[in-house]
């Protein structure tokens, strides 16, 4: 079928083009079970995404440093350079970690999550 799908639209199989890219980032909330059909409670979906939301943001202003060259996370609290004279750097970058918060806040003013927009918001430092 995909191929033939792939030929209407005149694209070759193995082209860049037939490639799948996901349009945008997504975020499954993990243990919500199907309820076939039956609305959600809306609070207690905007409290698990809140959990979620501060549990990642603790965990980047807690994370380790890593050492660029030998990647070994950094030892002592007061050493500048790793044994091997290599700079540290946060294992997560800040344009990842925002990516991650922008996210959220998609979620928030989509679905109208107040306290998850406030939150996110205030990480992200949107006035």
């Amino acid at each position: 079928m995909r191929k033939n799908l792939l030929k209407y639209v005149r694209v070759r199989e193995f082209a860049l083009g037939a490639e799948f890219c996901d349009p945008c980032l997504s975020f499954i909330l993990p243990n919500v079970i199907c309820r076939c059909g039956q609305p959600y409670d809306r609070e207690v979906m905007e409290n698990g995404l809140l959990q979620i939301v501060r549990q990642r943001e603790r965990l980047y202003h807690l994370q380790d440093l890593v050492c660029l060259n030998c990647n070994q996370v950094k030892a002592a609290h007061l050493v500048e350079q790793c044994s091997c004279a290599g700079s540290f750097q946060c294992q997560e970058d800040a344009s990842e970690f925002r990516t991650k918060m922008q996210v959220f806040l998609k979620i928030a003013m989509h679905h109208k999550f107040q306290l998850l927009q406030e939150c996110t918001s205030w990480i992200l430092e949107i006035r």
